[in-house]
């Protein structure tokens, strides 16, 4: 059973979270067949571990969610869905340790930098850099997973240069880019990359999400297991 997406609201929040296409595109996309153990930062209400979970039940997931209304958010979405097992913890990813690495890190990160905020503080977390940088997010991929672990992101175009300097940086590989287009005619808003600590082929593709009135073939193909209806 899918989510109905456009009826998915975040629980006992002060304002109604509605699920972003970034999270949706995300979570859809993340290469989940050999992963075992995944790690998701910033995890927010919790779709994209939901989704995560939703295309592979056997694995175990960790989300991990520095603010506490947002973190007791998941919790509640988690434990009504058909997947209680994954486990949330309300922690500070630069602080946060495990016994266990990851083979699988994921995360929709905060991406407004050097931007004006407004007065919801909450979202201001969500969404600037000021909590978490990029590089504080490679810090954590490296320090928690595993040798051959991969790392998935969401991210505004833009921000490709600044990602790959990273990769260059820690030894990384830049293994797969998607780029996203709303439209056929318009550049690209957002990629969605995948990090690898092992040496291999850059595999590139284009994404374009709607078409006409409705939704691209491609977008429906990589989103159908989660919408009731499209």
């Amino acid at each position: 059973m899918g989510f109905q997406f456009k009826q998915f609201y975040v629980a006992h929040s002060d304002v109604a979270m509605k699920v972003g296409t970034d999270g949706i595109l995300l979570g859809a996309w993340a290469d989940v067949q050999s992963a075992q153990s995944v790690l998701d930062i910033g995890a927010g209400s919790g779709l994209i571990s939901l989704m995560l979970k939703q295309r592979s039940p056997f694995i175990s997931i960790t989300a991990i969610e520095i603010d506490a209304k947002a973190a007791l958010q998941a919790k509640s979405n988690i434990a009504h869905s058909q997947w209680p097992d994954i486990k949330v913890i309300e922690h500070d990813i630069l602080t946060y340790t495990s016994a266990q690495p990851f083979d699988l890190v994921v995360s929709n990160p905060p991406f407004f930098q050097r931007s004006l905020k407004g007065p919801n503080e909450a979202r201001n977390t969500a969404r600037h850099t000021d909590s978490l940088s990029f590089a504080g997010l490679f810090d954590a991929f490296n320090r928690l997973s595993t040798l051959d672990a991969k790392l998935a992101l969401v991210l505004p175009a833009e921000s490709l240069d600044q990602i790959s300097t990273l990769v260059t940086k820690y030894g990384f590989c830049l293994s797969r880019i998607t780029y996203v287009k709303t439209t056929l005619t318009k550049p690209a808003k957002r990629v969605l990359i995948e990090v690898s600590k092992l040496e291999q082929i850059c595999l590139e593709s284009e994404l374009i999400i709607h078409q006409g009135d409705g939704y691209h073939p491609d977008y429906i193909q990589l989103c159908k297991g989660f919408y009731l209806k499209m």
